[in-house]
């Protein structure tokens, strides 16, 4: 083999160089490819935001109030059952408990809340009527309806009181002798019943025997429908003679501290010495006639309870009856019984009638002792028989 010429060793040494100039190429590894990238959700835009409005703050409406300006003296009797004079007096007498305590503007003044509650208590209107046309929301009225009536309440000794002494006695006295004639009669005495809404709790207890949900009231009265004593707030099925049993009045003449006279009662009243009923079967004409003259007596205490709910319409059962509970029912009843004696002090009220032409025997002091039988018997025999 020959010896490489120069020319082809100078070839030789050149590719030699170039191999070693090249990278060395290495076999391909089983790489794995790096995973696909997700592609980025795109960025939402934020909505754009709508502009601010500030809220405007709504008004606040103050209705025209109710007050007697601009009234005759008619209109007021008639929306208020008492006349101008005699509202500024009670309002005077209560002001201190029922006058706002703030010194606002727009504070409610206690004339409004006085007057917004006596024209509830003629109208027999519910809350939602008797505010608006008093000017303040039913929500605002049904707040100070309650202190109002507890104001009043607070002088309810004041206007309702059965006399204590013996010129008070005969004053009683001298009334009903003028009207049938029986002497030394100090009072009639009967109950009345207020409807209201059925209470949740021992609903049955309310129902009285005509057959609606009602409070039993008792009263007793002079013979000019004044109210001398009232006992308040007793379930609609309570006995009128249970009633009686657990009152004052009751107390008073049983121990003898009332003294002097005698209540005139019905016949679902036990006759007592104190306590005269009619006699259940007459068989005289002096007991014919005693029972005429007893009746014309009772006939007071129809007129004042007729006088009651039709001067004070929220009273009435025409209307619903009270929706609220015994215990504010027995105050609004006392609250309009000392408006109706305020009307009869102020001579608001029709006085009973007077006979003008009656004579009667001069009255000597009544016989004390004996049972209630003989008393009645003795009355009948002295002032109504013919002999």
């Amino acid at each position: 083999m020959e010896a490489f010429g120069p020319v082809m060793l100078y070839l030789l040494q050149v590719e030699e160089e170039e191999k070693k100039d090249r990278p060395l190429r290495r076999p391909k590894k089983n790489l794995k490819l790096p995973p696909t990238e997700k592609p980025r959700p795109k960025l939402k835009r934020p909505p754009a935001l709508k502009p601010q409005v500030l809220g405007i703050r709504r008004p606040r409406i103050f209705r025209e109030r109710t007050g007697m300006e601009g009234l005759t003296d008619e209109e007021v009797v008639e929306r208020f059952r008492l006349t101008k004079s005699t509202i500024i007096d009670l309002y005077e007498l209560i002001r201190v408990d029922i006058d706002p305590l703030t010194q606002r503007s727009h504070a409610i003044p206690g004339i409004v809340k006085l007057l917004n509650c006596l024209h509830f208590f003629s109208s027999g209107s519910f809350q939602t009527k008797a505010s608006a046309i008093g000017g303040v929301s039913q929500s605002t009225f049904s707040r100070f309806l309650v202190p109002v009536i507890q104001a009043l309440k607070k002088h309810v000794h004041t206007f309702i009181s059965f006399p204590t002494d013996k010129a008070g006695w005969q004053q009683l006295k001298h009334g009903f002798r003028q009207v049938s004639g029986l002497p030394h009669v100090m009072g009639v005495l009967d109950c009345i019943h207020i409807a209201l809404s059925a209470p949740h709790e021992r609903e049955e207890i309310y129902r009285n025997k005509e057959g609606y949900h009602s409070v039993n009231v008792q009263m007793i009265v002079d013979s000019n429908c004044k109210i001398l004593s009232l006992f308040s707030a007793f379930p609609g099925s309570s006995q009128n003679s249970s009633i009686l049993r657990q009152s004052s009045v009751y107390e008073g003449f049983e121990s003898g501290r009332l003294r002097g006279g005698w209540l005139l009662g019905g016949t679902e009243y036990t006759c007592r010495p104190w306590l005269l009923t009619p006699v259940a079967e007459p068989t005289t004409e002096s007991e014919t006639s005693y029972n005429e003259a007893h009746s014309n007596s009772r006939a007071v205490i129809d007129k004042t309870f007729k006088m009651l709910k039709s001067r004070f319409k929220c009273l009435d059962k025409s209307g619903g009856g009270l929706q609220y509970d015994p215990t504010k029912v027995s105050d609004i009843i006392v609250a309009c019984c000392i408006l109706h004696n305020l009307s009869i002090i102020h001579n608001l009220a029709p006085k009973a009638e007077e006979p003008a032409d009656r004579t009667v025997k001069p009255a000597p002091e009544p016989a004390v002792g004996g049972n209630a039988q003989d008393i009645r018997a003795r009355i009948i025999r002295d002032y109504f028989s013919s002999e």
